[in-house]
């Protein structure tokens, strides 16, 4: 019984799986925690650390990765989220993992936006009907009596009435308020998508020249494997200046 409740609230609530990413240090790696975050560190000529922004994933979610590198070369570098590859092995198959761009990355942004301006397009037309409709008053009654005439013959009668009327003024500022709800939707949709597009821009890795003995680095976004009681390996792989950093990670059903 409580197992049918619990399955009810999920599906009018919504229920979500989470998944837990641990770190899995490979040999000549470092592993460090700062703020909680495990960072993997690894050095050849060329320096590159790897922090998961979280280690708790929302199944089909996109994972957030810090990646930073070291130019330990004496010529200039240049590094872009080109040079990071990712893949999932699950039951020993391997399925590639898509690696988002900078442009990949505003442009889905910008397709939400979209969506949730026709989200507000279509609530904005509902309550300016529900405004034309509230000017509207609605009179319901029944009547009955008796009627007389001089030469002694009566009759009785007797039915139901309704009457509509439409106050103009109640319906206009019904729909001043309705415009005003509208605009301040859009208002604040705007005012959000900037803030997303802005700390996109200062966030995520775009393609730079990392200069000899400097440190470059930002966010990348990789949509990660759908969460399954079988644990799963993530695996980063990050070409830098010639070499290959591997950065392995367990994917695991969380508890709760």
């Amino acid at each position: 019984m409580l197992g049918a409740v619990a399955l009810v609230l999920c599906s009018l609530q919504g229920c979500a799986t989470y998944g837990s990413l641990t770190a899995v240090p490979s040999r000549g790696e470092r592993s460090v925690f700062q703020d909680g975050q495990n960072t993997i560190i690894s050095t050849q000529l060329n320096t590159v650390a790897v922090t998961p922004r979280s280690n708790r994933i929302k199944s089909g979610d996109q994972g957030a990765f810090v990646i930073a590198v070291h130019n330990g070369l004496t010529n200039d570098l240049v590094f872009s989220t080109e040079n990071v590859s990712a893949s999932d092995t699950v039951n020993g198959r391997v399925e590639a993992l898509h690696v988002y761009t900078y442009d990949q990355l505003v442009a889905q942004e910008k397709r939400r936006q979209a969506w949730a301006a026709f989200a507000v397009a279509l609530a904005g037309a509902t309550d300016s009907i529900n405004a034309a409709n509230a000017g509207y008053s609605h009179t319901y009654g029944t009547y009955s009596g008796s009627a007389y005439a001089s030469n002694g013959v009566s009759a009785y009668g007797y039915g139901n009435y309704s009457s509509t009327t439409y106050n103009y003024a109640a319906a206009q500022a019904a729909q001043n308020v309705a415009n005003a709800n509208t605009s301040a939707r859009f208002a604040a949709l705007a005012e959000q998508g900037q803030e997303n597009l802005r700390a996109l821009s200062s966030t995520i890795l775009k393609k730079q020249t990392v200069f000899p003995g400097t440190w470059y680095g930002g966010v990348v976004m990789v949509s990660l494997p759908s969460v399954t009681s079988t644990r799963q390996q993530v695996r980063l792989d990050v070409e830098v200046g010639g070499e290959h950093h591997e950065f392995l990670y367990n994917l695991e059903k969380a508890s709760n």
